[in-house]
C-alpha cells in the first residue's frame, strides 16, 4: 500500500536543534575554544533523555530538569554552574528556540509533499513550548491544526501506540498508509513501527542503532538531502 500521509517529529527533525544550543552557549560564555560544541550537544541530549520522563510525570520540576541537563553537560567541559546560571542558560536557549526556521531543503520537501500526501506532527513535550516552536517554523502553511499532536495535551506520549492511533483517526488513514520521520530511535522509530507505520530515522548525530532496534524495519538517513529523497520516493510509490 502506498504512503498517503507523512508525520514528523519536531526537535532535531524539522529543524537542527543544535543551532540554538550552540548560540546560547556562545551568548553566555563567548567563543571558548575549550568547548567542543558537537560533543557537548550530544551530552546535552543524553542528559535530557535521562530525566525527560520524570519531568513529564511530575517526579521532578521543570526547573530541576533544566538545571540537571545543562549542569551535567557543562561539567564535561570543566565548567561549574550555579542553579541561577543554569536557569539563565535555559531562558536564553528557549528564547532562541522561538527564532528557529526551516531550512530550504525542508521547505522544498514540505511543498512537494503537500500535493501528494497528508502532513502531520507528533511531538512530545509541554504544549505551549512545543506549539511556540511549531509556530516559529510556520507549519500552519502545510497542515491544519488537527494534524498537530503535542503529548502535553494528552495523558500519553511517544512511544505509546495510542498517540499514533490518534493521528490515524485525525488523518483518516491506517498505519500501513503512514510514514513517521523522527530523530529518536526509541520514541520515533520503535514507537511508529510497533504501531504498524513505516519509519525513517533521521540520524543527524550519527548515533549507533540501539540493541532494541534488532528486527525492526526502518530507513536511516543522515542528512536533509537524503531525507528529501527518501520521503518523496515513499509518497510517489
Amino acid at each position: 500500500m502506498s504512503i498517503r500521509g507523512v508525520v514528523f517529529d519536531v526537535d532535531d527533525t524539522l529543524y537542527d536543534m543544535a543551532q540554538p544550543f550552540y548560540n546560547a552557549l556562545r551568548r553566555l560564555y563567548g567563543e571558548r575554544s575549550a568547548f567542543d560544541l558537537p560533543a557537548l550537544f550530544l551530552s546535552f541530549r543524553r542528559y535530557s533523555d535521562e530525566r525527560f520522563e520524570e519531568s513529564q510525570t511530575g517526579k521532578i520540576s521543570m526547573d530541576e530538569f533544566y538545571i540537571y541537563r545543562i549542569r551535567k553537560t557543562l561539567e564535561e567541559a570543566d565548567v561549574q554552574t550555579t542553579d541561577a546560571q543554569a536557569l539563565a542558560f535555559q531562558r536564553v536557549y528557549m528564547g532562541l528556540q522561538y527564532q528557529i526556521q526551516l531550512s530550504p531543503t525542508i521547505v522544498r520537501m514540505l511543498n512537494d509533499l503537500r500535493t501528494r500526501a497528508k502532513i502531520g506532527i507528533i511531538t512530545n513535550g509541554e504544549s505551549t513550548h512545543q506549539r511556540k516552536k511549531i509556530a516559529s517554523l510556520g507549519m500552519s502553511k502545510w497542515m491544519p491544526e488537527e494534524a498537530i499532536i503535542v503529548s502535553g495535551d494528552l495523558k500519553f506520549r511517544k512511544p505509546d501506540q495510542r498517540i499514533f492511533q490518534l493521528m490515524e483517526e485525525r488523518l483518516e488513514l491506517n498505519g500501513a498508509q503512514l510514514l513517521y520521520v523522527g530523530d529518536s530511535f526509541d520514541l520515533d522509530v520503535a514507537g511508529s513501527t510497533e504501531a504498524g507505520w513505516s519509519a525513517v530515522w533521521f540520524n543527524r548525530r550519527k548515533r549507533s542503532v540501539p540493541s532494541s532496534g534488532a528486527g525492526l524495519s526502518f530507513t536511516e538517513v543522515p542528512s536533509e538531502d537524503m531525507l528529501l529523497s527518501v520521503v518523496l520516493k515513499a509518497v510517489r510509490g
